[in-house]
């Protein structure tokens, strides 16, 4: 007996088919999620009846799910295991790029909670909250020694949102800094507050700016990540990977960790 069409798995159809022309498109997932995505397509198309050619007769529509569930969820352990273990691989070493006690708010290995492995620059991105919720105005730190290659102020800040506000300049103020290994980008800073310009050489510890919320974000916050072009291009450049000094040796972090300025040194 066939089972009829289910609309919600019609909805997971066109979702995976999507997810795979992202995939396909930038190219920052491993072959395993491809080859689950292609399955999950297919599994999902026969149980909705969305090619009714292919439909199989007593296929059980709750099984379908169990196995979309299960297949989704090897697929993001494959995700975090492939981000880990290429962020682990040689990254960037940098210094808190702030002065007190901050956490994580996105970034890591898993794609519910880093928005940014969409982007392959931005696949090792990481933004930053002050833990006290002051981060308006909060000084921003150079995390590396290197030469400010790009900057850009007079973005104005937006008032805190619930949801992200468009921007037709992405990054809003920010300082990139060529580090020999790769740019570093530090973002959304506050209008007016840059202090450093192309061609000045920064140290550990000097101050570029103050926290903001320009750009395309929602609270006021600091995006960092490195890439291997000087200049930003979305999914044009090549992310970096960078751990952060972190109780004297360097850590990749996830959502939740907290980090805190030392006066420490990186290579």
């Amino acid at each position: 007996m066939k089972v009829p069409p289910d609309p919600v798995l019609s909805y997971v159809a066109i979702g995976a088919f999507l997810a795979l022309v992202v995939v396909r498109r930038y190219a920052f997932y491993n072959r395993t999620y491809v080859r689950f995505v292609v399955v999950l397509v297919i599994v999902a198309v026969v149980s909705a009846n969305c090619v009714p050619l292919l439909a199989l007769p007593g296929l059980d529509a709750n099984m379908v799910r169990l196995v979309y569930a299960l297949g989704k969820a090897f697929a993001n352990l494959s995700l975090r295991r492939g981000w880990l273990a290429e962020a682990a691989r040689d990254p960037l070493i940098l210094a808190a790029p702030f002065e007190g006690a901050w956490r994580v708010a996105a970034g890591g290995p898993d794609p519910g909670d880093n928005h940014h492995l969409v982007a392959s620059d931005q696949r090792f991105a990481y933004d930053f909250i002050r833990t006290d919720r002051a981060s308006l105005g909060s000084p921003i730190l150079a995390p590396v020694t290197g030469r400010v290659v790009a900057s850009c102020d007079g973005k104005l800040d937006h008032r805190a949102s619930l949801r992200v506000i468009e921007d037709p300049s992405p990054l809003g103020n920010y300082v990139a800094i060529d580090t020999g290994k790769g740019v570093v980008f530090l973002c959304h800073l506050q209008n007016g507050s840059v202090l450093v310009h192309p061609g000045d050489q920064v140290m550990v510890g000097t101050t570029i700016g103050m926290c903001g919320n320009s750009g395309r974000t929602s609270r006021p916050h600091l995006h960092i990540h490195a890439q291997d072009l000087a200049n930003y291009a979305f999914n044009e450049a090549r992310g970096i990977s960078i751990a952060f000094l972190r109780h004297e040796s360097p850590a990749v972090l996830r959502v939740g960790d907290s980090l805190r300025h030392r006066q420490v040194r990186t290579r």
